[in-house]
């Protein structure tokens, strides 16, 4: 396994895509899963620098699009550089996808990682059942698509769809071309334990977002606080090592966003479990156990500003991340 970066993590630097690579290079990371942010063009000249200056380094690089869904707010800037690159965009959903891979491939990406909703999908009221179907439709054609050009589709676990909703969709599409970006921390908004989901998602796991959350109590209950990779609480070291013996040409992207204020799960609303599919109560256990003893704070941190100041904490994140990453995963990391 190798241990890159996700640009994600340098959405507050500035930095456009060589500048990513760059500075995966200069921290001794292997390569860089790209999602659109850095990204001002999609047109040939660009691609073919970008991926020209990763061969040089000897970097990898794995692409990402937005949403899956023309109506989703992530949707809308990959269709942007898609229209500007010349691309048709009053197609289906399906083929915006089938023109990302082609830009991924373009990228000398083998793959392409994409969402399809977000934390916020389920309480904004949308249907599930009626957005997997969705998903399954677009997917089934992306991926005969994909199976030609000798790529794979890789659907994030996005705290949208449960993993096990995610298993369903995977089995429904049928398709060699289809399998998972997972999350390591967003594992934890299905209230199940980390280890039994990972151990779910493995097999078909292509590419990771290599991250962690700190467990901690609100007055409505739980939340999800950021942190360097290290810091967290979710046994990420053993989820590598699950990764390791199903998929070990899996890259461990570390993706970091310390900018934002803890992620909710109000499990004592009465309305929760109404949106949110209850856990197994072992699942929940586990996420009990890790704060029942800590103390509920009046109030919670706000999100940091964009640029500078979030910048200086996530780099800071990173650099520790990687450090953390190489000291604990030495057995399993190659270069």
């Amino acid at each position: 396994m190798k241990l890159g970066l996700d640009s994600y993590s340098t959405r507050n630097s500035g930095l456009d895509p060589v500048g990513v690579l760059g500075l995966a290079d200069d921290l001794g990371l292997k390569g860089v899963l790209f999602e659109l942010s850095p990204f001002t063009s999609f047109r040939d000249d660009d691609l073919e620098a970008i991926r020209g200056f990763a061969e040089e380094k000897g970097l990898y690089v794995e692409l990402g699009m937005g949403s899956l869904y023309h109506w989703h707010p992530m949707a809308e800037q990959g269709r942007d550089l898609l229209s500007d690159a010349g691309y048709d965009i009053s197609v289906s959903d399906a083929q915006i996808v089938i023109d990302h891979l082609k830009v991924a491939q373009k990228l000398g990406s083998p793959l392409l990682r994409c969402v399809a909703g977000n934390l916020f999908t389920r309480d904004e009221g949308y249907d599930m059942v009626s957005l997997a179907d969705d998903a399954v439709a677009i997917l089934r054609e992306a991926c005969a698509a994909a199976e030609d050009m000798g790529m794979k589709i890789a659907l994030e676990n996005h705290a949208d769809f449960t993993v096990r909703e995610h298993i369903s969709i995977l089995s429904r599409v049928n398709s060699a071309a289809l399998g998972f970006t997972l999350d390591c921390a967003n594992l934890a908004f299905d209230l199940d334990d980390p280890l039994r989901l990972a151990r779910i998602m493995a097999p078909y796991t292509l590419t990771t977002h290599f991250k962690n959350y700190r467990v901690i109590r609100t007055k409505k209950g739980l939340a999800l606080e950021n942190c360097s990779v290290g810091e967290g609480e979710i046994d990420v070291a053993a989820i590598a090592e699950i990764l390791a013996q199903h998929h070990p040409e899996a890259n461990l992207n570390i993706e970091i966003h310390s900018q934002f204020a803890p992620f909710t799960l109000d499990i004592l609303d009465e309305t929760f479990f109404q949106r949110h599919p209850s856990p197994p109560g072992d699942g929940l256990a586990w996420y009990l156990e890790k704060s029942w003893e800590k103390g509920i704070p009046e109030t919670q941190p706000a999100n940091l500003s964009d640029g500078k100041e979030s910048w200086d904490l996530e780099l800071e994140h990173i650099k520790l991340s990687a450090e953390w990453a190489r000291d604990k995963l030495a057995d399993i990391l190659s270069d």
